[in-house]
């Protein structure tokens, strides 16, 4: 899952930045607009990896407290 999510995090940062580079997201975007949609990409993936995370955790704690373990 995690592999995933990043090919396609990985992905869209490549091809929005191909596109910045050759001018297909020109003037008529300001560099507020950009500054603030990365910042909330960032955002978006650290909210992501903390739910992974704190969804791992308790995966683990279930199996610890099941009879199986």
């Amino acid at each position: 899952m995690r592999l995933g999510i990043g090919i396609v995090v990985a992905a869209v940062a490549l091809g929005t930045a191909g596109l910045w580079m050759s001018g297909a997201i020109g003037d008529e975007v300001s560099t507020q607009t950009k500054i603030g949609a990365g910042v909330g990409a960032t955002l978006l993936i650290l909210v992501v990896g903390v739910w992974l995370r704190n969804r791992w955790r308790r995966r683990l704690m279930d199996m610890r407290d099941s009879a199986l373990w």
